[in-house]
């Protein structure tokens, strides 16, 4: 965000400069009906005004599509959740299937030792 303001500056900055050096075809011009000083200091005061209401205007913007990706990592993080609890209730019913199985196994297994242990005697 930062990087993103400080570029919007520089350009504004630039784009500044580079209205108050242009030059034109004659630097003369009629005085008539307005007052002001050579320099066209009425034009740098509009430039400015601009250039802040753009810079309000981008931070603005930059407010709202910050808003915008926190409320999708917001949402992606409640999705996750979801997945994790989905995938340890599955991995817990898999463990109790796996532990069962296990167990009737060795059931059977102790089964089959005393009956061989009942035959041999």
């Amino acid at each position: 965000m930062k990087k993103l303001a400080l570029s919007v500056l520089s350009a504004g900055a630039l784009f500044f400069a580079a209205c108050n050096s242009a030059t034109s075809e004659s630097d003369s011009h009629s005085h008539e009906g307005h007052d002001h000083i050579q320099g066209h200091d009425h034009m740098v005061g509009e430039r400015i005004d601009a250039a802040l209401d753009s810079l309000e205007e981008t931070g603005d913007t930059l407010e709202q599509r910050a808003d915008e990706t926190k409320e999708g990592i917001k949402a992606g993080v409640r999705s996750a959740k979801e997945e994790v609890k989905e995938a340890s209730k599955a991995a817990a019913t898999d463990i109790k299937n796996a532990a069962k199985k296990v167990g009737n196994e060795l059931d059977q297994a102790a089964k089959e030792v005393k009956e061989d242990l009942k035959k041999k005697d």
